[in-house]
């Protein structure tokens, strides 16, 4: 650390831990956008880490964007995050599925929140308190992941 220069949140493998508040790094989606974090203060927020070569992501997406259509207009956003090597295969394995929810890419910061579980996919919810209140690694079923909307 830096003399006077706070260590990023996230950065904190602490912070990201069961019925904590958790500060969301910049995450710059597909598009070229910045997700705007202080926008969706109040939403149930899922963000889920996904590889294009992941078998389990590939079952699982489709529920998981299923869900986010039925729920969004309830207060559900879902942001995803590829750790792709290349955008251009997040963005072909996004359009391949026709996925409704955003997709940005892994930067350091999103690496080091990643890195401190293993495996894919990795799902966490955030309640409409900006609190951590799931965390899941490899796949979920469907009943599990329909399950979240009792946050709503």
């Amino acid at each position: 650390m830096v003399l006077g220069i706070a260590h990023p949140l996230w950065a904190n493998p602490a912070a990201w831990t069961i019925g904590k508040r958790v500060d969301l790094p910049p995450l710059e989606l597909l598009d070229g956008t910045q997700v705007d974090w202080a926008a969706l203060k109040g939403r149930v927020l899922v963000l889920e880490f996904w590889g294009s070569w992941c078998p389990f992501c590939a079952r699982q997406n489709p529920i998981l964007d299923k869900f986010y259509q039925t729920h969004r207009a309830k207060g559900l956003e879902v942001i995803t995050i590829s750790l792709d090597k290349t955008k251009e295969s997040a963005q072909t394995y996004m359009k391949k599925g026709g996925y409704a929810f955003k997709a940005g890419m892994a930067s350091s910061a999103w690496q080091d929140i990643y890195k401190q579980r293993k495996g894919l996919p990795q799902l966490f919810v955030i309640d409409r308190a900006g609190r951590l209140v799931m965390v899941e690694v490899r796949e979920m079923m469907e009943d599990d992941i329909w399950d979240i909307a009792k946050l709503l």
